[in-house]
């Protein structure tokens, strides 16, 4: 018997080492902004093209009130920036009231906004604009139209967006240059289940859906599509676009050398897209790892990053 107990004494204690180890990690990590480039080969001919690309805020706040982190983007001289949804942060696990965090990103996208405005007027004239995209979080706010409360956050929301000329990429398709464009897909019913929730999963993106907001699209220029959930990249590559940016899965929470990425924010082991650029059909897929965190607040191996995407 002592033995037996001095044997689970022991791996109590190394699951108590990995959890600090972990949880010290993360406490670092988190804190912590790199910037990961991407070149991206244009086999259309198009226009070149400097996309800053940032996806899964989650209402986070950095020191200095994101001056620092807004100066950094400016300094990599972008022609547009793309936001590729979850600035909203919306819990169900919580009341109401503190179900729905979004302040600190109503800040950041207000403070962009006014740095691109200067930055436009006095470095980069062509430079094309901000662009946001709906990640699950801001869709599951949009379908809650029952409750008065969130339909007044969602508004707030996206009346910022406008008040800051930040163009809305809702199944909506944008001309960047004569030979490009840059669409949004919005799509929440069914495709952001998580591991328990077996009923009702879209194992792929219906053409029909497609083809009723994007056959206008022009297959002989360069097309980019912002769709939140990297699952479904194969079925829009397929449909058309040449270029698909993703976010969703946080870089897979935990990386290990050799093994890769261990959980989604969906509760799903080794997300096959989990973080970086994925080649399908000679076609590209970016999947950022995201700049927050949300329910599970872990990351190892795995820093809040910004893309910067060059299409050459």
């Amino acid at each position: 018997m002592p033995i037996f107990n001095s044997k689970i004494l022991i791996f109590l204690i190394l699951i108590l080492t990995l959890y600090i180890i972990i949880y010290v990690i993360s406490k670092i990590e988190c804190k912590q902004c790199k910037i990961s480039t991407f070149n991206i080969k244009n086999l259309k001919n198009a226009d070149k093209l400097k996309i800053i690309y940032i996806s899964d805020f989650h209402n986070k706040m950095f020191k200095n009130t994101y001056d620092d982190l807004i100066l950094r983007v400016f300094e990599l001289n972008p022609d547009c920036i793309v936001f590729g949804g979850d600035f909203v942060d919306f819990s169900t696990f919580q009341s109401k009231t503190k179900s729905v965090k979004y302040e600190n990103s109503l800040l950041f996208i207000e403070k962009i906004a006014k740095y691109s405005k200067e930055y436009k007027s006095k470095i980069n004239y062509n430079f094309k604009g901000i662009f946001f995209g709906f990640g699950n979080h801001e869709l599951r706010l949009k379908s809650r139209v029952d409750d008065e409360y969130l339909v007044n956050v969602y508004n707030k929301f996206i009346s910022c967006l406008v008040n800051n000329d930040i163009q809305i990429l809702d199944n909506k398709t944008f001309s960047i240059s004569q030979n490009m464009t840059l669409s949004g897909l919005s799509l929440f019913e069914g495709y952001y289940k998580n591991l328990f929730e077996k009923s009702n999963v879209r194992k792929s993106i219906d053409y029909a859906i497609l083809d009723k907001y994007f056959n206008s699209i022009n297959k002989k220029v360069f097309n980019i599509m912002v769709f939140h959930k990297p699952d479904y990249c194969e079925d829009l590559i397929d449909y058309g676009f040449d270029l698909v940016l993703s976010g969703h899965n946080h870089g897979g929470l935990i990386n290990f050398p050799f093994i890769g990425s261990i959980l989604s924010p969906d509760l799903k082991l080794f997300p096959k897209y989990n973080h970086g650029n994925y080649l399908y059909k000679n076609k590209n897929v970016i999947v950022s790892s995201g700049i927050g965190e949300h329910f599970i607040k872990i990351r190892v191996n795995n820093k809040p990053e910004i893309c910067l995407i060059n299409i050459y």
